[in-house]
This record gives C-alpha cells, structure tokens and sequence, in this order.
C-alpha cells in the first residue's frame, strides 16, 4: 500500500517485501534497523515497526480494516494502532519461494490474479498481552500467547485450533485459518480482550494482516474436521457462504484454510478497541 519507507524517511521503497528503501534495507541486514518493537525467538528477531497515524499507509490500511468489517457484532470500532511486521528472512523466502512455485503450477497473474492467486486476509487469535495497552510496548513471549508465538515464528500448523476458548470444531480441517472479513476474525480474538487504559469503557484486541497464497482452491459442500490437505490439485480450501452445514448452521461469512506453514506470512499488526460486542 506505502510507497515510501516504513521508518518515515521518505525515501523510495527498494523492497516491497520489507517496505524499506535502500539505506533502511542495509540496516535491516545488519541487524540495527530502528525497529519500534523487536521480539526475538531462539534463532532470530522479528521488528514491528509502528506506522504513522498521519500517513497514506495507516489512512489506507484502516479504511480496509473497517471496511472489511460487514457483520455489524461491535460499537464504537476505532483503530489504536497499526505496527508493519518484519519476520526473519528465512521466514520470508520460505513464503516467496512457496508462492513462486504455486505460481508456476497456476499461472494465477495470467488470470489477473496476484502471484499464487496471493489475498491479503484476517486471523483473529488470543493474547496474553496488548501492545497497545502497555506504556513500555513490551511483547510478553509468554508459551500460552498466540500472538507473539506467530510474531515471532509466522503461523504453525502444530499450533492451529489450539486457544483458551475450548472450541476444537474445525470446519475445513487441520489448517490454518483466514477470513476476508475483520468483523468474522474478531471472534477468535476475545481470548485476548483487554480494557483500553487510555480511556475508559473501551476494549481493545489486536489482529493480524496476513498474505496467503490460496492458489487453486478446494470448494466442499460439507464439513470436512479431519481433512489435513486438500484435494490433489488443490493448495487450500474455500469455506463459501451456505455451504459446509454442521448441524443446523452453515456458513454465514466466508473462510479460507491452508495446510502448510510457508502458505501464509503475517504483515501488520492491528490494534482497535470497541465500546461493547455482541459476537
């Protein structure tokens, strides 16, 4: 969406994969990028970098997030704050790399799709801290928070379905989960439901942006818990509205699955709060 670097240098992008222009990429290859956050795993660290309030990218990226929100389920919905995220490389190139090949198979850009029919989509998820929420914008790298386990390592499949809300239905299978809708992914989110210090009466959750190459699609028209895969010739599967009925519901607001770890790369990190929900 920016076309200028994320460090607010108003230089030109080199790299869309980091959104830094070529004096910030050199930084990031040395390690002393001035990120806002850094959380650091076993093997690497992962920047979050804050996006301006004033900018066309936070403008552009908050315009999306509540237009994408088409289940009226809130009150009062406001974004507090949006970090760009930069994983490590090797995180990176694994997604690249998987996309290009899922290209190759597909010729999605022919079609006039993005590379590996990529989509920009949503995953809700719990919390045990709110960057938002803390003076310090400190990161907890708690093993019982979801959210820095996938900033710190992308998404894992070994951790999908696992949250502290005692759902274990999985409709499309044994996948990683997105929707196109922001208002659909807040509710996997209220595991991590904080009150906003900044003012009182107001909530606030965090919510991942997330690429995923969703390739050729799988369609089904039932419920499908123990899939763990598509469908040969398939690289991910399409929950469509009114379709996969379990029980008596079907689904009223689409979803996507992937089954591999490198079909997915989170790119920002969505703060907003809310003054009351009825999810």
């Amino acid at each position: 969406m920016a076309r200028c670097c994320l460090i607010t240098c108003n230089n030109k992008i080199e790299c869309e994969d980091y959104n830094l222009c070529v004096i910030h990429l050199k930084d990031l290859n040395s390690g002393n990028i001035p990120s806002t956050i850094q959380i650091k795993s076993s093997e690497d660290t992962t920047h979050l970098i804050e996006i301006p309030r004033k900018s066309t990218e936070f403008s552009d990226i908050e315009n999306k997030f509540l237009g994408d929100w088409v289940k009226p389920n809130t009150q009062g919905l406001r974004v507090e704050a949006i970090f760009s995220i930069i994983l490590p490389k090797s995180i990176v190139n694994n997604y690249k790399s998987y996309r290009s090949t899922v290209e190759s198979r597909g010729k999605f850009k022919s079609q006039g799709l993005e590379e590996g029919n990529e989509r920009i989509l949503y995953h809700g998820t719990d919390h045990d801290c709110a960057i938002i929420c803390d003076a310090l914008k400190k990161l907890c790298k708690s093993s019982n928070c979801a959210g820095c386990g996938i900033l710190m390592n992308s998404f894992k499949l070994d951790k999908a379905g696992i949250n502290k809300q005692g759902r274990s239905f999985q409709r499309l299978g044994q996948g990683i989960y997105f929707t196109p809708h922001s208002s659909k992914a807040h509710f996997y989110g209220h595991g991590g439901a904080k009150p906003l210090p900044t003012e009182a009466g107001r909530t606030c959750r965090m919510m991942f942006m997330t690429k995923v190459v969703l390739g050729n699609t799988w369609q089904p028209d039932r419920v499908s818990q123990n899939c763990r895969s598509p469908p040969a010739g398939h690289d991910s599967t399409w929950g469509r509205v009114g379709k996969c009925p379990h029980g008596g519901a079907v689904l009223n607001y689409e979803e996507y699955a992937v089954y591999r770890n490198d079909a997915c790369l989170p790119s920002k990190y969505i703060a907003y709060s809310y003054t009351s929900t009825n999810e």
